[in-house]
């Protein structure tokens, strides 16, 4: 087995893919269990991902009731050499609502303004509209075949683990 002494240093990847990316797939599901895809813009914020998402939308709905979710950043198609092995990182994760009015929101939406323009203030000033902090509860980044490593992404010091046969059934 693998040390961490072993193991490429995977912040510099996640910190890219965390700036490159304007926007994150999430997989959230109903009440039902019945699952969604979609997609939102995001800004990445201590440690957390902050997404305005309308409370019309399927995604909105099951966030605010249903709050687990899965996310995924995916280097994009172009800057890929194998589609098989394209470079992407993974979060399962927990959803909050981000009070309006409260410094938090307002540090969210400037940096969501910053990353994806003018539109965010427009929405955030309608009522159906929500800022949500999803919470990264564990990571796993794919740099491609045979380079898979499951993490804690609040402490990539500890407990990094590469995925292989013998493993990979205790992380799914």
């Amino acid at each position: 087995m693998n040390t961490n002494a072993d193991m490429p240093a995977l912040g510099p990847e996640i910190d890219r893919l965390h700036r490159e990316c304007l926007s994150l797939i999430m997989a959230t599901t109903n009440a039902a269990h019945i699952p969604a895809a979609s997609y939102a813009p995001f800004a990445h914020m201590d440690g957390h991902f902050y997404i305005l998402v309308s409370g019309l939308a399927v995604h909105g709905e099951n966030l605010k009731n249903q709050p687990e979710l899965d996310i995924l950043l995916i280097e994009d198609e172009s800057k890929t050499r194998n589609i098989y092995a394209r470079l992407r990182l993974n979060y399962r994760a927990r959803a909050s609502r981000v009070a309006k009015g409260s410094p938090e929101h307002a540090r969210a939406v400037a940096l969501l303004t910053g990353r994806a323009g003018k539109t965010v203030e427009l929405l955030d000033s309608m009522d159906d509209f929500t800022m949500y902090r999803l919470t990264p509860l564990r990571g796993t980044l794919v740099q491609g075949f045979g380079k898979a490593f499951v993490f804690d992404p609040a402490d990539l010091s500890e407990g990094v683990v590469q995925l292989d046969e013998k493993n990979i059934d205790k992380y799914r």
